[in-house]
């Protein structure tokens, strides 16, 4: 064994996600979650492109909704070709505030990572 000394960089990092009564109301994952149910129409098949369960997709959707004051996704039942799954305007304005949030944590990140002396 040798005694290289490897030069390492560090680097400050970190995930924003908003929290609801101790609950994780929403992060990255729940926004591509109803980001592709606003594109694919369908929360089947927004959970499979995410390689996601369909149970675990609609827990999750499920959960956003009960913890805030109004619906993000609405889901509809279907016949033989299935559901219909509807982004509110609500979703479209959380999305925007996670986003910013993340534009700004993003940026408060790499100044930390600028200040680090170790």
């Amino acid at each position: 064994m040798t005694d290289k000394k490897i030069n390492a960089k560090y680097t400050v990092e970190g995930r924003v996600w908003i929290n609801s009564e101790n609950f994780a109301f929403t992060g990255q994952g729940k926004i591509e979650l109803i980001e592709k149910i606003k594109v694919l129409g369908s929360l089947r098949k927004a959970a499979s492109e995410m390689k996601m369960s369909y149970r675990q997709a609609w827990q999750n959707i499920d959960k956003m909704n009960k913890l805030s004051e109004k619906p993000l996704v609405i889901l509809k039942r279907g016949g033989k070709d299935g559901g219909i799954a509807e982004v509110t305007e609500f979703a479209e304005n959380v999305i925007l505030a996670y986003k910013n949030l993340q534009t700004a944590f993003d940026i408060f990140i790499k100044e930390q990572t600028k200040k680090l002396n170790i």
